[in-house]
């Protein structure tokens, strides 16, 4: 069979042959384990702060070779390791999930669901380990976002109008 560039969902439900079930990952896949060439893609999207991440998901992680989510340095995270069952045999566990807050960063690995049952009869829900953390300098508030500066923006301009009104340069519509 040759290489293709395709999603096989479709062959893995109607078609028996696991050849055509098999992906192969373009040349994106190589490069974004190359550090140097997350830094130009950085450079060329003008990003120069050192927290800067690339964040991929639907790509599994085979955990069970002993393959990271953590790629170049912290640099590039991968966010879905399999969390469906069917990949639970590639990636030996269900999957990643980043978890972003004003506090900074989280990367969890969850271990596979075992089933209801099981939950019920031992009381344990799906178990998740920290995979990775990166905890901000400075705790991230919403004036330190575009929408915090969007609504001082507004402030300064209702501020303005208040003055405004106050001074008499604009007067209250009168009702007829």
């Amino acid at each position: 069979m040759k290489n293709r560039l395709a999603n096989t969902t479709f062959e893995r439900y109607f078609v028996e042959d696991n050849e055509t079930h098999k992906e192969v990952k373009d040349i994106y896949y190589q490069l974004i384990n190359d550090e140097n060439i997350v830094n130009k893609i950085f450079k060329m999207f003008g990003i120069e702060s050192e927290n800067a991440h690339i964040i991929n998901g639907h790509v599994p992680i085979h955990h069970t070779e002993g393959e990271s989510p953590i790629k170049c340095n912290g640099k590039v995270i991968i966010i879905d390791g399999g969390f469906s069952q069917p990949y639970h045999k590639v990636t030996g566990i269900a999957g990643y999930t980043l978890i972003y807050n004003s506090y900074g960063l989280m990367l969890t690995a969850h271990e596979p669901f075992k089933s209801v049952d099981d939950t019920i009869r031992n009381g344990i829900d799906m178990q998740t380990n920290r995979v990775a953390s990166e905890v901000s300098q400075k705790r991230i508030l919403v004036g330190d976002t575009d929408n915090g500066k969007e609504i001082r923006e507004n402030i300064k301009d209702l501020k303005e109008l208040i003055q405004a009104y106050r001074n008499g340069a604009i007067r209250q519509n009168q009702r007829p």
